[in-house]
């Protein structure tokens, strides 16, 4: 009982803090726009894929998503350059850590391993998804792998430039995490980013409130395995999920500004129903 009782508050010390740790970017979830279903646009990605990265990247720079990005920023910088990020390790490696957190998260780490093979991944989803878009499974492969192909591209050029800019080291190895510019190559976790792009990309696509936020927390694990294999300090676990979450937000809101051009709907009325159509130029 008393072993039992530790678990769980240390569970919810470390629950705490990680929520803690993710306000600035779980701040966005209420700037997003209305969740709605995916609009059916073009299919010919290749002719797309330039301007819509373009306006993926202007997105990102609205100054919303840029005081999030800040504000994770400075909380990771703050945790990495004291002893925050040390303690938060010691507690996980000496209190939490056991044969059934490895077990746990041995598939997340798996996930988040990935990394570029996600890239061919997402246009093997866009080519199945093409060739089967008459159907709604067809459809929404497309679209997932079409906009986590963006949200990879988005994110994976900062997090690559990050990850060096920062410099701070692996808890495993004895390095600091201490930022230290291009000491180490290790400053922005590329697990969790990889691995919560997916999750992010499939969360923006469904309407389901319990889907949703079940994929959002879900977003989070391949980050929280490198904690528990001492691969990664929390400070960089934190700023590669807050870069997937404002990618995946930014290219979700690109493909929300799209409209099609010509629109027909059926409304409801009370003795049938009436057809409308909308022409946009």
């Amino acid at each position: 009982m008393i072993q039992l009782i530790k678990y769980i508050s240390s569970f919810l010390m470390i629950g705490s803090l990680w929520l803690a740790s993710f306000s600035p970017a779980l701040a966005g979830l209420d700037v997003l726009p209305p969740t709605t279903h995916p609009t059916d646009y073009e299919k010919n990605w290749s002719q797309n894929l330039g301007s819509d990265i373009k306006n993926d990247f202007l997105n990102y720079m609205d100054p919303d998503n840029l005081i999030l990005f800040g504000d994770s920023v400075l909380f990771s910088g703050v945790i990495a350059n004291t002893g925050m990020d040390r303690a938060f390790r010691q507690h996980w490696q000496t209190d939490i850590r056991s044969n059934t957190t490895d077990q746990i998260f041995a598939l997340p780490q798996t996930i988040g391993g990935l990394s570029y093979w996600y890239a061919p991944i997402y246009i093997a989803c866009m080519s199945v998804g093409h060739m089967r878009d008459h159907t709604l499974v067809g459809n929404v492969l497309y679209h997932f792998g079409y906009r986590s192909l963006r949200t990879f591209i988005v994110g994976g050029l900062q997090q690559v430039l990050l990850t060096n800019l920062f410099g701070s080291g692996r808890p495993d190895r004895g390095e600091d995490s201490k930022w230290q510019p291009f000491k180490y190559e290790t400053g922005v976790s590329g697990h969790a980013f990889y691995g919560a792009v997916p999750f992010l990309t499939a969360a923006m696509m469904t309407d389901t409130p319990g889907i949703k936020y079940t994929l959002y927390v879900l977003s989070t694990l391949p980050g929280i395995s490198r904690v528990n294999s001492d691969r990664h300090y929390l400070s960089q676990v934190v700023l590669g999920w807050t870069i997937a979450m404002l990618s995946a937000q930014s290219v979700y809101q690109t493909d929300e500004e799209r409209s099609p051009a010509f629109q027909m709907g059926v409304i409801p009325k009370s003795d049938g129903a009436m057809l409308a159509a909308r022409l946009q130029f």
